[in-house]
């Protein structure tokens, strides 16, 4: 087993160094196609060859040499100008062609007649005559407009406007002629130092050996990339398993880390264009090319590796220290952590503007990361300051964003754990309080609302506590009147059970005493029952019951009343019979209580409009009547207590009829409400409707 996973960790290196050779190569002959000593044929011959055998027909030839020569040459017979030539630059491109050992010229300058050569011919014609070489080159120049022509081995080419001085340089001369003759072969002479003739035929030998020698490794590259992948698929065994040491120990490597690295390599890599440019290829600049490929293959195929050993693809982002922040950030919480601590999903999930924030400031970080990057690669190579002030500034930015982002997120869970304790406040819990945290305005928020609340709590213990008195001295106001009078009623009976009282008249003042003792009784019986119905304090019976029939028996006990006002009683209710969950006795008192109301303050001679409906699932009791006084006052304060709509009180009543009726009605699970239009006044009851009668 140990034998198959080494051969095949064998045929995996060989797979990938093969590769990255090949990647590392090809690159490079592309640096040599590029480079203006190219060996491809130039643009001026229609049998383009992809190496040129001839060097004189090669486009480092005619772009690259001829460029030199022709700019040396014509600004060596240049008349002196300030503007154009000084006498220095005219004397220093005399000197450069003067070292031309193998290349004979001569160049007339025909506007001067001017000549310069390094032959002992002294014109053009006797230059023709007896210069011969294997290659013999024409360049005129006649305003501006150039005719280059080439003789290789007797076979002339030529072009016009080839403009090649105009190719990086002016002369500045619009009319001058150059011929020049080149030797098959140049004369190399380590003695006399460098020469720009016997330079291209050196370099373009190299070139055409560079050419051959990558072609060879990218196809023996290729073949062994190929076969190596073969062996290593037939090959079924695991090298690198989930349970194995390296796989442990890459596994701890962080997902941050493992991209930054191949992004790091990437750029590097990318990066390494420039040099294939700018520098002579050989096989030396391969390397560091071909070890960036190497890593960033190694890595892809560790990381492909890694996913396949998971059970869930997804734990892959377990090993992110972004993840294991957020869920460090999750477990500590808020109160008992720095600013990256107090970002928690309570936060997040109450306040939009926070996943808003991130968004954008995730956002922000991803665009300036993208922009530095290509910014990097693409000037890097020309300008490195370029590329390590935009590192610094994308780096300074992130940070920047970042820390502002945890700051306001920070400030936003504050503001958060406010409302959460705003929300506890008005659903009742008067005594939460908001703990204080920093010197801002959001803390001077926290107070506020921790005093508000504490006034609030005051107010209603206030409240509640004057409440609970007035219901105490009602009750004990009550109970101490009940005895006495209790007495006086039964002294005032046993009075009329007597005979022959005399004087007569004693009898009405007999009635007075019994009439206004009833009267006094009935008033303590509401204000104890009014107590009790405010606080919640009875006792119900609750049950299902007929409306109905306890409306038809509340309207028939308070006929004469209703009669005696003239008051005509339109009552329209359902055929069918209609059931609630009630107290019967009590819900008696309240219809006693509205229908005595209407007796006593409904304009005489009008009609009343009783109404029981169903709507939906409820029932409905509404009672509709015109006043005899002028309603001035709002639903709300006609039900409080000893609130009576004849101000002058000019009829009896005590003034708790409707609070008694509304309290009754909410504590049995009912909705009680008044409304007031004009001199109409109008009360509804609503209770959820039974579907049956429950026996």
């Amino acid at each position: 087993m140990r034998v198959g996973k080494g051969l095949k960790f064998t045929f995996l290196v060989t797979v990938l160094v093969a590769i990255s050779i090949f990647g590392a190569i090809v690159p490079n002959l592309v640096g040599i196609y590029a480079n203006p000593d190219g060996v491809y044929t130039s643009s001026m011959h229609s049998d383009k060859k992809i190496i040129e055998s001839e060097i004189y027909k090669t486009a480092g030839f005619d772009n690259n040499l001829m460029r030199a020569l022709v700019f040396n040459m014509s600004t060596s017979v240049a008349h002196p100008d300030e503007e154009v030539f000084t006498e220095d630059e005219i004397k220093s491109s005399k000197n450069i062609v003067d070292e031309y050992r193998n290349v004979k010229f001569i160049v007339k300058n025909n506007d001067t007649d001017k000549i310069y050569t390094n032959t002992d011919y002294e014109n053009i014609e006797d230059f023709k005559n007896n210069i011969k070489g294997y290659c013999d080159v024409e360049y005129i120049s006649k305003d501006y407009n150039e005719y280059y022509t080439k003789t290789i081995d007797s076979k002339t080419y030529n072009t016009q406007a080839n403009r090649l001085r105009y190719k990086g340089s002016n002369t500045g001369i619009e009319n001058f002629e150059i011929y020049m003759s080149f030797p098959k072969d140049p004369t190399i002479n380590a003695n006399q130092g460098w020469d720009i003739v016997d330079d291209l035929h050196s370099k373009y030998s190299n070139n055409v050996a560079m050419i051959k020698i990558i072609f060879i490794m990218s196809i023996v590259s290729l073949i062994v990339f190929i076969i190596s992948l073969f062996i290593y698929k037939k090959i079924k065994v695991d090298i690198f398993t989930k349970d194995s040491l390296f796989m442990k120990l890459y596994n701890m490597i962080p997902l941050e880390m493992i991209i930054g690295a191949f992004l790091f390599i990437l750029f590097l890599y990318v990066n390494l264009f420039g040099y294939y440019f700018n520098v002579d290829s050989n096989l030396f600049t391969s390397i560091p090319p071909f070890i960036a490929i190497f890593a960033m293959l190694s890595i892809i195929y560790l990381f492909n590796k890694q996913v396949k050993n998971l059970d869930r693809k997804r734990d892959i982002i377990k090993n992110s220290w972004t993840i294991k922040i957020i869920l460090f950030i999750k477990k500590i919480g808020t109160k008992t952590v720095s600013s990256l601590k107090n970002i928690t999903k309570n936060t997040l999930k109450q306040m939009p503007l926070a996943r808003q924030i991130i968004f954008i400031a995730l956002g922000l970080i991803a665009v300036i990361l993208l922009v530095t990057f290509f910014v990097a690669i693409f000037f890097n190579g020309y300008y490195y300051e370029t590329g390590v002030i935009a590192l610094f500034i994308a780096f300074v930015s992130c940070i920047a964003i970042l820390l502002l982002a945890i700051f306001i997120i920070k400030k936003l869970d504050y503001l958060v754990y406010i409302m959460e304790g705003t929300k506890k406040i008005k659903e009742g819990d008067l005594h939460h309080k908001i703990d204080i945290r920093g010197d801002d305005k959001f803390t001077e928020l926290a107070k506020d609302i921790n005093n508000i609340g504490q006034g609030l709590d005051n107010a209603i213990d206030k409240q509640l506590k004057s409440e609970r008195m007035k219901s105490e001295l009602i009750t004990n106001v009550s109970h101490d009147l009940k005895t006495p009078l209790t007495s006086i009623i039964n002294y005032v009976e046993l009075i009329k059970k007597e005979e022959n009282i005399t004087p007569e008249h004693v009898n009405d003042y007999i009635n007075v005493l019994d009439s206004k003792s009833k009267r006094l009784k009935a008033l303590i019986e509401d204000l104890f029952e009014a107590s009790k119905a405010s606080s919640g304090n009875i006792e119900l019976k609750m049950e299902t019951i007929e409306i109905n029939q306890l409306l038809r028996q509340a309207i028939g006990e308070m006929e004469e009343k209703l009669s005696s006002a003239s008051l005509d009683i339109r009552l329209n209710m359902p055929e069918d019979k209609a059931y609630i969950y009630a107290d019967g006795r009590r819900l008696y008192r309240v219809l006693e209580n509205l229908l005595g109301n209407i007796s006593k303050y409904t304009l005489n001679n009008t009609r009343v409009y009783i109404d029981l409906k169903k709507e939906e699932e409820n029932i409905i009791l509404t009672m509709k009547n015109i006043s005899s006084y002028e309603l001035n006052f709002n639903p709300d304060e006609i039900m409080e207590r000893f609130k009576r709509a004849d101000e002058s009180r000019n009829t009896e009543g005590s003034g708790l009829g409707l609070a008694i009726a509304r309290d009754l009605v909410k504590i049995q699970g009912g909705i009680f409400n008044i409304d007031i239009d004009g001199d109409l006044f109008k009360v509804s009851i609503e209770f959820r409707s039974q579907e049956k009668e429950v026996k």
